[in-house]
């Protein structure tokens, strides 16, 4: 139970105190401290604060009111409780179910940087969107600066950790809310927060918020109040760093599935070709080897490489085999199989044939551009 303007010291009660026991200590003190019959230098400034106090105690209501917000605020803030201004969201729009959301910035700068520690009144998807904004600028600008480094990370786990964590802080925009709404005659917005605020008080601040709501004396509320999913504003700050994981291991992950591909037994027999000096040429019937094959998708970039230097593009899987081209240093190129003991790949060029290169040759990814209407990308519109 709290005096946060010393209220009740000044009358010398406590705040379980009757009408009556006001009233009499009131007109005791009163009589003691009045400037004409007490000569003291400080009795007109003791029989002042007599009169405010008293006027706010002797009244059930402004005294139900000076409790509320004695619980919530102290001496140092408290407002005038005659006077309250409504806490808005954050495009100043009243809302009887906003919430506070505390999170925390931090931009380095290379020279300096900026620490920023934020109370937000704002609703549910108010909430959503200013997670995100922080948790974008702590990802990508909390970093450059030595002393922003560890802030960082700081407030990175304290954002996640104050979701939820900030009872009192509800506690005080919601009991706020209730007696301001109540003032300007919206009490159905009055009773929302009020309800809103049983959440975050204790025992004897729960007593008094039932009071509020009994004086209030509006229609009980039937519908359930939406309630804020905590766990899926935690999960929101996850968001970037999943996303900046993810594009970070995307071409591992792109270069694993095709190393998981070619464990299937995707195979086809491969024939030795013999090319005479004269341009003759035909296939021999003997098998020289098995080829894992890879089915040509021309919108699968997966399974553009390239030249990491000049190579020759053989017409079988070894070096006995004639040359079909000479490739040239980054060049790029398509993967459409490999041998069993993946030495060689087989490899389509711009021109559609297709040939085999030694796997030392090979660098996944594309190198220099391949020429309009090459054979290993889509077809120019």
């Amino acid at each position: 139970m709290k005096d946060a303007l010393g209220y009740y010291k000044v009358l010398e009660v406590d705040n379980l105190a009757d009408a009556q026991t006001i009233k009499i200590k009131y007109r005791d003190l009163a009589k003691h401290w009045h400037p004409d019959s007490n000569k003291s230098e400080n009795a007109m400034e003791h029989f002042q604060k007599l009169s405010v106090a008293y006027d706010v105690l002797k009244n059930e209501k402004t005294r139900l009111v000076y409790d509320l917000m004695s619980e919530i605020y102290g001496s140092s803030n408290f407002p005038d409780m005659n006077n309250l201004s409504i806490l808005k969201d954050k495009f100043n729009n009243e809302n009887p179910l906003v919430r506070v959301v505390n999170l925390q910035k931090v931009v380095g700068k290379i020279i300096k940087y900026t620490a920023e520690e934020d109370k937000l009144v704002c609703t549910y998807d108010q909430a959503k969107q200013e997670v995100l904004r922080y948790s974008l600028a702590n990802w990508f600008l909390g970093w450059w600066h030595p002393k922003a480094f560890i802030r960082n990370i700081k407030a990175i786990i304290g954002n996640i950790k104050n979701i939820g964590n900030n009872n009192y802080d509800n506690l005080v925009l919601l009991v706020h809310n209730a007696i301001a709404y109540h003032q300007e005659n919206k009490d159905n917005q009055a009773m929302l927060s009020a309800m809103q605020a049983l959440n975050y008080a204790d025992d004897y601040q729960q007593g008094l918020i039932k009071r509020f709501l009994e004086e209030i004396n509006v229609p009980v509320y039937n519908k359930k109040i939406p309630q804020w999913r905590l766990g899926s504003l935690r999960l929101y700050q996850y968001i970037i760093p999943f996303l900046l994981l993810l594009a970070i291991s995307y071409p591992f992950i792109q270069h694993y599935s095709m190393l998981q591909y070619m464990k299937k037994e995707n195979k086809i027999t491969y024939f030795q070709k013999v090319k005479y000096d004269s341009g003759a040429e035909f296939v021999d019937d003997v098998v020289v080897s098995k080829i894992y094959q890879i089915p040509v998708d021309v919108t699968d970039n997966s399974k553009l490489y390239h030249l990491s230097d000049n190579a020759d593009i053989m017409y079988g899987p070894g070096k006995k085999f004639d040359v079909l081209k000479k490739g040239k240093k980054k060049q790029t190129v398509r993967v459409t199989g490999f041998t069993p003991d993946k030495s060689w790949y087989r490899i389509m060029i711009d021109n559609g044939e297709m040939g085999f290169v030694e796997k030392t040759y090979l660098k996944h990814g594309i190198g220099t551009e391949p020429p309009y209407g090459s054979k290993i990308l889509p077809e120019p519109l």
